[in-house]
């Protein structure tokens, strides 16, 4: 494979064409994904994952094929693989003496739709779909079986015997005793004999295979009936079926409830996005498919729940991919990333905000006893130019916020507990956003700030990153034998205007993507005047809104959303920002004894905006107010998609 100058923007599995290299750009936390819940072993039954684009799915799936389990067997003791093998060891896919897996990737992206199109019998097309989706597990199983005895594709098959017992069923031509070329002509010919027929005019009434009621090829190609020199080919078969989002909704549903039924043994993942799902699945709590499926697994909101492993993951990815880079001195991608205002640099600014800042509050409180304390306390307080603005700043907010609670005049002062008791984190947090508004300081910076600002996809922190990256290399050609770092203001240039050309491929990659991004920026929009209020209401602020679990309820219900074609029309618009990664919905939020539903945006795009990253705060909305944001001009002129 030809070196790439940045490997961050390698970012989809099937860039990276060596399997050698793809083992070492992958990150072992990766595999937490499976490791972690319900006890339930991730290579027997079925399983399905879910995500939005750049979620990762497709690269965990490459994990367990031939190549790699090979590569990685072959590259256990070397220190960037040991913690990947230990992890594929302990799930059973590798063993000492090589891969126990066999493991089976195909893509549902060819054909399988068309089926739908054609003028026949709903029962035919279904019975062809399985048909040739089993041609093309045996195909793909056949081509896995050869990659992993490194044996010539087709023409060396016949070393493979396929031995079934007498009372198993197989489809019709093919005998229970066979090798693996006659078991490769079987399948070629049933996948082209389909294929011809949806080509043809004639359609599928030309084609004469015969079909099947459901996935009958994972009830005989197993590795126990597969075998080279009288031994099963391996311990395990794991059939990954990818891009399932491309089948038909019919298609769908009849391959998860056909594989949910029979009840098999053999590790089935099926991995689709969530653009798939219907739009209530997409406002139901959890998108649950239900209680059949041995696990759904959603791999952002996994990550959502482990934001710490997500952290160490992307960092460990990033860490890898930095040392890929021919000539590259960095080991640590994290380390050059400024974490920290507090220096020569930035002193003198903070100060000067400082001392603008603390004349305000005096100015404010003039003639008013009821702040003599804080004030007092705040003009002894020691520290850092960036603490002391910080305080300074956090103390205006609270002071605003008595004044407009009660416009009375007091004659006794709030003592140095009270204050003490209203300082929190979120107070400062708020404070600190206000001082970077006001005075042009950075926030986004920091390895931890980039981690969130993935909102728990992987391809989105590699985005990020790897324009960092890019920035890294220059300064090594501009600035050779400096240390290599990127200070915490260029670190936001380069995150605002990733967030800006995220902004910008909304209309352009997401269905309806208008409407999409019109909501997306009244939410946006709505969110910064409310957190930008002088008394920081709900601080640090929001970075999107809510509606009441009840709206939400409206929004799934198919006769209200007949009579309400506004409501379907918001509906639809929410489900696609859902499916993209571009809100996260939280359900059953509790507060005031109302259950909400909560909209936040995708932390990216608060960029942009100005808004805090972390959630929990919200405002909530009516839906006639979101509907009426699908309408409405953004008044971000540089975002406005031509």
């Amino acid at each position: 494979m030809r070196e790439s100058r940045n490997p961050f923007r390698l970012r989809a599995s099937e860039s990276i064409e060596m399997d050698g290299t793809f083992v070492k750009l992958f990150g072992p936390g990766v595999l937490d994904l499976l490791q972690s819940e319900n006890n339930n072993d991730p290579l027997e039954g079925l399983h399905i994952l879910r995500s939005a684009p750049g979620g990762g799915k497709t690269t965990l799936l490459r994990l367990f094929t031939p190549g790699p389990l090979l590569h990685l067997h072959a590259q256990r003791a070397q220190e960037d693989c040991r913690e990947l093998w230990q992890g594929m060891k302990k799930l059973g896919a590798v063993t000492d003496d090589g891969p126990s897996l066999l493991g089976v990737l195909l893509s549902c992206e060819h054909t399988y739709a068309t089926l739908a199109d054609m003028d026949t019998d709903p029962a035919i097309q279904r019975r062809l779909f399985f048909a040739l989706l089993d041609s093309r597990i045996v195909l793909a199983g056949l081509r896995a079986v050869a990659q992993l005895y490194r044996l010539e594709f087709p023409s060396q098959l016949g070393q493979l015997k396929l031995l079934i017992t007498a009372e198993s069923l197989v489809p019709l031509g093919l005998p229970n005793y066979c090798d693996g070329v006659a078991l490769f002509n079987w399948a070629s010919e049933t996948e082209r004999s389909i294929c011809r027929a949806v080509d043809s005019f004639e359609g599928l009434k030309g084609c004469m295979v015969n079909g099947a009621d459901g996935v009958s090829s994972l009830s005989w190609f197993r590795t126990s009936n597969l075998q080279i020199d009288g031994h099963a080919v391996a311990d395990k078969l794991l059939v990954m079926l990818d891009d399932v989002h491309k089948l038909t909704s019919y298609q769908r549903a009849a391959l998860r409830d056909n594989l949910a039924n029979s009840r098999t043994t053999t590790g089935v993942w099926l991995a689709e996005r969530l653009q798939a799902l219907r739009p209530d699945e997409l406002l139901a709590e959890g998108a649950n498919a239900g209680r059949e499926y041995r696990r759904i697994l959603y791999l952002e909101e996994f990550w959502r729940k482990h934001s710490n492993a997500f952290e160490h993951l992307v960092f460990n990815i990033a860490d890898r991919r930095a040392t890929q880079t021919p000539g590259r001195e960095m080991q640590d991608f994290r380390s050059c990333l400024e974490a920290a205002l507090d220096g020569q640099d930035w002193d003198p600014m903070f100060m000067r905000a400082k001392n603008v800042i603390s004349e305000r509050v005096r100015s404010r409180a003039a003639g008013r006893v009821l702040f003599k304390e804080w004030i007092a306390e705040r003009e002894a307080m020691e520290g850092t130019p960036r603490q002391l603005a910080i305080a300074w700043r956090a103390l205006e907010i609270l002071i605003e916020r008595e004044l407009r609670r009660n416009q009375t005049t007091f004659d006794f002062s709030l003592g140095s507990e009270e204050l003490e008791a209203k300082e929190d984190n979120n107070l400062q947090t708020a404070a600190e956003l206000f001082l970077a508004e006001e005075y042009k300081v950075p926030f986004y910076f920091g390895p931890t700030t980039l981690a969130k600002l993935a909102s728990a996809n992987i391809e989105q922190f590699l985005a990020v990153a790897g324009d960092e990256f890019e920035d890294l290399i220059a300064s090594r050609i501009l600035r050779p034998g400096e240390p290599l770092a990127i200070e915490p203001l260029r670190q936001q240039e380069i995150i605002q205007k990733g967030s800006r050309e995220a902004w910008k491929q909304i209309p352009i990659k997401v269905p309806f993507g208008q409407e999409v991004f019109r909501l997306l920026t009244g939410i946006a929009e709505f969110a910064r005047a409310y957190t930008y209020q002088p008394t920081a209401p709900n601080d640090p602020g929001v970075n999107g809104t809510a509606i009441t679990m009840a709206d939400r309820d409206l929004l799934m219900d198919a006769e209200h959303l007949r009579r309400h074609p506004h409501h379907a029309r918001l509906a639809r618009v929410l489900a696609e920002t859902l499916a993209f990664n571009l809100l996260h919905a939280e359900q059953n939020y509790k507060c005031k004894g109302k259950l909400f539903m909560v909209l936040n945006l995708n932390r990216l795009l608060c960029v942009q905006y100005s808004l805090p990253l972390d959630y929990g705060k919200f405002k909530e909305r009516k839906l006639e107010e979101l509907v009426s944001w699908l309408e409405r001009r953004p008044q971000q002129a540089n975002l406005i998609p031509a």
